[in-house]
Parts: C-alpha cells; sequence; structure tokens
C-alpha cells in the first residue's frame, strides 16, 4: 500500500514521550458538540441554566474535552494508532469560553503486542487538572 504518512511503530517511541493539543472551548462548541451527540443537558446548552446552578456557568460537556484527548493523540502516534481503549474521570468542570491544554503521555509499550499505553490529561488555564484518564492504542492497523 502506498501512503503519504510515514509508519509510526512503538520502537518509535519511548516512555515520557508526549503531545499537547490547546484549544479554547467556544459556547458554539459545546453547542455543535451537544446537538451531534443529543446530549442536550440545560447546563450544557443553556447559559442561563448553567449560571444559575451549582456551577455558576456553561458547563463544557466532558465527553467534549474526552474527545479533544484526540488531538494529542493523533499528534503522538499518527497515522498509526487506533485506541483498543479509553477510560476517564471528571476531577472538575470546564466552562464554555476557557482554554484548554489536552495532554498524551507514553507510560508503557508492548512491542510484541504493538501497543502503546497512555496517560491522558486534560488541563484548564489556571494548569488545574479538569479530567484525567488513560488509553490503550494498538499501532497495528495497516501493514
Amino acid at each position: 500500500m502506498n501512503s503519504v504518512y510515514a509508519k509510526k511503530r512503538p520502537e518509535d517511541l519511548k516512555v515520557g514521550d508526549f503531545a499537547l493539543f490547546p484549544k479554547t472551548v467556544s459556547a458554539s462548541d459545546v453547542m455543535m458538540f451537544s446537538g451531534n451527540t443529543g446530549d442536550l443537558s440545560p447546563v450544557y446548552v443553556n447559559a442561563v441554566f448553567g449560571q444559575e446552578s451549582k456551577f455558576q456557568g456553561q458547563v463544557v460537556p466532558p465527553m467534549l474535552l474526552a474527545s479533544m484527548l484526540g488531538g494529542a493523540v493523533y499528534r503522538l502516534l499518527s497515522p498509526d494508532a487506533f485506541p483498543l481503549q479509553r477510560k476517564f474521570d471528571v476531577v472538575k468542570p470546564v466552562f464554555a469560553g476557557d482554554t484548554v491544554t489536552c495532554r498524551a503521555e507514553v507510560v508503557e509499550m508492548d512491542a510484541q503486542k504493538c501497543q502503546v499505553t497512555l496517560r491522558l490529561e486534560v488541563f484548564n488555564s489556571a494548569n488545574e487538572l479538569v479530567l484525567n484518564g488513560v488509553s490503550v492504542e494498538t499501532m497495528d492497523i495497516r501493514e
């Protein structure tokens, strides 16, 4: 198969390698994500409701943040990775208009299985951890 993408293998990486994906999450980003997923919780899509909630602001859906981690994973492992498992914990809310930085870091490699385990983290603009997780990625998606 001919491809413009260079094949990346686990042996091309080392524990501690990481990539970042920064993004300001706009209210429009929240609305598009909520509309596309059907997750229309008013704390996400209604600024007034969010302001009157215990969060005191329009909250970004945690799954939007989890999805944005794909940007960091792509920068680290592209083009040959595919997630086998991803798990996340929400640490604190993020609000529409906040800038976040998504980070993916290699914590373990299994060259025999052609798999990489990543630590996944999202930080807000105050550098506070807002979401963390782990991903197991296969790097064996093409010949």
